[in-house]
């Protein structure tokens, strides 16, 4: 009897043992969490504005340094550039120097093109009557002094080949004097026009070539001055006073204020095909002591599709737009990121099973993956000056994927 009733409650409590653990198991089975991949990430500019250098210089002068705030058109560094401002000053009278000629040349060719005018008619005229005067004199003294030496003896043969030599003189100067006039009378001689024209024509190309000149000056010495292209906060500078820039090289970046900024992220290569754009993010942000307390969210804006080895570890590139944040991120803190990619059970969860509906989403997908999301406002400004500088690089680095060296203190 005793051995039976044993039995019995081994049996009883056989019963309650596998009821109770199917009760879990069922309940393991249809109770659903959130399918998370976790992902590390850090805070970047949503615009990001590369200030690289156009010239080969030396840089002559920081001016806008990390965490200070830049509107468009502000200079934010200069190179060096007395050489380029002396070129530009001898291109500027040479210029001057081409106008001048320009003017005289023209001054000429409209002065044949005038010829003959009233003064020089009216010179040569007079010139002419002077002539006729002083002909019609000759020929008197001539004649007296023929009376003088033949009728009366009194002058000397000295005396009569003076007066004819003087009376021959002014019989010349009226044909001078006539050839004269008609020559300005004639005007300029189409030889002197085409060569004043052509003195005109050499001066317009010696002026063309001077303000090119200049321009072409100016534009090089304005490429020495580096200005922002937009307003923004100044996130990182990589190029110091005294540093020589090579012509592409990035002294700085700017972290423009039309976009709000995100999260360039890497997740592991498991479970990452289920990432994909549009889902939500939960931002742990290690700004904060406690992260759930100040939990930011976002969305997966772009996922790319090759992975990259990092420690012995292929990771993924992702970028996650932040859509609220109860305080503002500042650029290049880091946060851990949960990626909800869907539902599944707990019991699915342990042991690894992936949902028919997570398989069949994940079909078909191209990479890499992109999204368009409206842009959303806000974006932390630094409320502090630098505290740390960046080491210096030696070459521009890609657009893309940059590390979080982008911090603002």
């Amino acid at each position: 009897m005793l051995q039976r009733r044993r039995k019995s409650n081994v049996r009883k409590w056989a019963l309650y043992a596998i009821g109770t653990l199917t009760a879990i198991l069922l309940a393991l089975g249809l109770i659903k969490i959130d399918d998370v991949v976790m992902a590390q990430g850090w805070t970047e500019p949503g615009q990001k504005v590369y200030i690289d250098s156009p010239l080969n210089r030396v840089v002559k002068r920081i001016v806008a340094e990390p965490g200070d705030t830049v509107r468009a058109g502000d200079v934010v560094a200069t190179l060096y550039d007395a050489d380029l401002r002396s070129d530009a000053a001898t291109a500027d009278k040479e210029l001057q120097g081409a106008r001048a000629a320009l003017k005289v040349s023209r001054a000429r060719l409209a002065l044949l093109e005038e010829r003959p005018t009233v003064e020089e008619l009216s010179i040569s005229e007079s010139r002419l009557e002077q002539a006729q005067i002083n002909l019609k004199a000759r020929k008197q003294a001539l004649n007296r002094a023929k009376h003088l030496y033949l009728g009366e003896r009194l002058w000397s043969q000295d005396d009569l080949d003076r007066a004819q030599t003087n009376y021959d003189l002014a019989e010349a100067n009226i044909k001078v004097a006539v050839e004269n006039l008609n020559i300005v009378r004639r005007g300029a001689l189409p030889s002197e026009l085409r060569e004043a024209q052509a003195e005109v024509q050499e001066a317009e190309a010696d002026l063309e070539g001077a303000t090119q000149n200049l321009e072409a000056a100016k534009v090089a010495l304005d490429l020495a001055t580096l200005r922002s292209p937009a307003d923004g906060v100044v996130a990182r500078q990589d190029l110091y006073p005294g540093m020589l820039a090579s012509q592409g090289q990035i002294v700085m970046i700017i972290a423009g204020l039309s976009r709000p900024p995100v999260l360039s992220a890497r997740m592991g290569e498991k479970d990452a095909w289920k990432v994909r754009p549009g889902q939500t993010v939960e931002i742990l942000s290690n700004l904060f002591t406690d992260p759930e307390e100040f939990l930011a969210y976002g969305e997966v804006d772009e996922v790319f599709g090759y992975a990259v080895d990092e420690g012995g570890v292929r990771t993924f590139s992702l970028e996650v737009g932040i859509t609220e944040t109860p305080i503002p991120l500042r650029y290049g803190s880091t946060a851990d990121l949960r990626i909800i990619v869907g539902r599944r059970s707990i019991l699915q969860t342990i042991f690894g099973i992936e949902t028919d509906t997570a398989v069949e989403a994940g079909k078909g997908l191209t990479v890499p993956l992109k999204t368009t999301r409206p842009q959303q406002p806000s974006i932390a400004k630094p409320e502090g000056p630098t505290e740390k500088k960046t080491t210096p690089s030696s070459s521009s680095e890609p657009k893309k994927d940059d590390a979080p060296s982008l911090a603002i203190h």
